[in-house]
């Protein structure tokens, strides 16, 4: 920070359950669209890309637009197995580690780029519509004034404390 440098990197992410040639360039541009706001983008694919063809679509738009691309080689079928979000972020590292984390094989399609800066009058706009993207910065904001990262959840309890002591 005493260099004038930010001490933060802010990436947006869109997450997709999967991706077909009919499809993908809609996908891909709204999560353009969604991230202008961030230092960088990144399309996130729960299933495997396996038609090469929208792979190599995929690499050439994400390279022009500097969207990262990733592939998690997770099947429908296993996605609909998963246990339920709550149930998962509840699994101690070891139950994660076993259940879940063999199955996801990330394939990097595009490297995406970061932009040096964040686009600040976007924000201030998306702060006022979204009340998850106010709290976003508020968090932003609260560890910078701490001088220390603080989990997101750490951030959400101490707020909840602030707010009942008024």
């Amino acid at each position: 920070m005493s260099l004038g440098e930010q001490p933060y990197s802010l990436r947006s992410v869109e997450l997709k359950v999967g991706l077909s040639l009919s499809g993908f360039r809609e996908n891909f541009f709204q999560c353009v669209s969604n991230s202008k706001w961030a230092h960088g983008a990144a399309l996130a694919v729960a299933n495997s890309i396996d038609d090469s063809t929208l792979s190599d679509e995929l690499r050439r738009l994400g390279a022009s637009y500097d969207v990262s691309v990733d592939s998690y080689g997770l099947s429908s079928e296993f996605l609909a197995s998963l246990p339920s979000a709550s149930e998962i972020r509840e699994m101690t590292d070891s139950d994660f580690d076993s259940a879940i984390a063999p199955r996801i094989a990330v394939q990097r399609v595009s490297s995406g780029k970061d932009r040096p800066t964040i686009d600040w009058e976007h924000i201030r706009d998306m702060r006022s519509l979204s009340p998850e993207f106010r709290q976003l910065f508020e968090w932003v904001a609260f560890c910078l004034a701490q001088r220390r990262p603080y989990p997101f959840t750490d951030f959400d309890q101490i707020q909840k404390i602030e707010k009942k002591i008024g």
